[in-house]
């Protein structure tokens, strides 16, 4: 029975691509939502304006609401570079593969907050995301869990699954 491995089989790293994918999805969404508002607030100001003897005059409302979307954006995106998207990201990490990879035996689960992220324990006290609700679900004491430490830090465990060679 093999009981390592040095990089993630094909169909693990699309399913931990997947969930970190799922993971950022309402942030990237919320960032390219306000950032077209922005650039909508920009071209209705432009349309807007008018000349007159001592310069341009622009609606007050308008420029406020560009000037707020505009550092909505600026912030989310600051905010999200090399931690949700971008080198360093989660998902950078596992597309290029950096990260290791342990095969290290089950010790716990934290408490089920009804949500994700859900979190497991090896026997050296690390704690895990694990990917897949199931594996949290089922994963019993002598298990086996592939846990992934990404090169930013961050940890994610697949339970191994075992399969009997004649």
């Amino acid at each position: 029975m093999k009981n390592y491995q040095m990089w993630l089989k094909e169909e693990q790293k699309e399913q931990v691509l997947k969930y970190i994918q799922e993971r950022r999805y309402q942030h990237m969404i919320t960032m390219y939502c306000v950032g077209i508002v922005a650039l909508l607030f920009s071209i209705f100001n432009f349309l807007d304006m008018k000349y007159t003897k001592i310069g341009f005059i622009y609606d007050t409302n308008l420029v406020s609401y560009w000037l707020l979307s505009t550092l909505i954006t600026l912030v989310m995106f600051l905010q999200g570079i090399g931690k949700i998207f971008g080198k360093n990201s989660d998902y950078d990490c596992v597309k290029k593969d950096n990260y290791t990879l342990n095969i290290r035996k089950f010790a716990g689960k934290k408490p089920d907050t009804g949500k994700h992220p859900y979190f497991v324990e090896d026997f050296y006290g690390n704690s895990y995301q694990c990917i897949n609700f199931l594996d949290w679900k089922h994963a019993h004491d002598g298990d086996m869990l592939i846990c992934i430490e990404l090169k930013n830090g961050k940890k994610y465990a697949l339970l191994q699954k075992v399969l009997l060679e004649k």
